[in-house]
């Protein structure tokens, strides 16, 4: 009898989503996830996560960008695991989603021992969708420059909000669209070492 009930629980967790409330942010948060959380392995984590900044129009050199990115902040301990999202909730979002997401698994994959280093250390790079038009710098994070971003200001979602340290990833794709390699593209945001 516990067996059928601990069965039904199960098939009951995979089949539904537990909507939270987190910084008055709506984040669905898959029950499979909560519960294997801690089990899932770096690969997963990184491509949970690029998964759920991943956009189809983004360019194959932005999504390792964005990999690079992620494989640094997770060396450096912090990851955002508010960005986990479920392989089935990917799937859903994307119509071409199996490809889309065996494309971000295999970038992982091919890319798990690279990330960026300051000092000989890995260091959190923070990561926006868009910037107010360029990006500034903090002495908090000294190996980022303040960085030019002309395309973000003709994205619709773009707000003139207070400026932000960090990589814009619109401007990443447009800089790796007009045929940079995701190496360049970031080094635009990097103050050499």
């Amino acid at each position: 009898m516990k067996k059928k009930i601990a069965g039904l629980l199960l098939i009951l967790a995979t089949m539904a989503a537990i909507p939270l409330v987190l910084n008055n942010r709506n984040i669905v948060i898959s029950p499979n996830l909560i519960k294997n959380e801690g089990k899932m392995t770096k690969n997963e984590i990184i491509t949970s996560i690029a998964a759920s900044n991943f956009r189809k129009h983004y360019n194959k050199e932005t999504l390792k960008a964005l990999v690079l990115i992620l494989n640094t902040n997770y060396k450096a301990g912090k990851i955002n695991k508010n960005e986990i999202i479920s392989k089935s909730e990917f799937l859903k979002k994307y119509k071409n989603g199996k490809d889309y997401y065996s494309n971000i698994e295999n970038t992982v994959k091919n890319m798990k021992d690279e990330y960026i280093t300051y000092r000989n250390k890995a260091v959190y790079i923070p990561y926006f969708k868009v910037s107010k038009g360029y990006t500034s710098e903090s002495k908090k994070y000294p190996y980022l420059k303040a960085t030019a971003c002309p395309w973000d200001i003709i994205k619709k979602d773009y707000k003139q909000s207070k400026s932000k340290v960090g990589i814009s990833v619109n401007s990443l794709d447009k800089i790796c669209s007009l045929g940079a390699n995701y190496k360049n593209a970031v080094k635009r945001f990097l103050k050499s070492d």
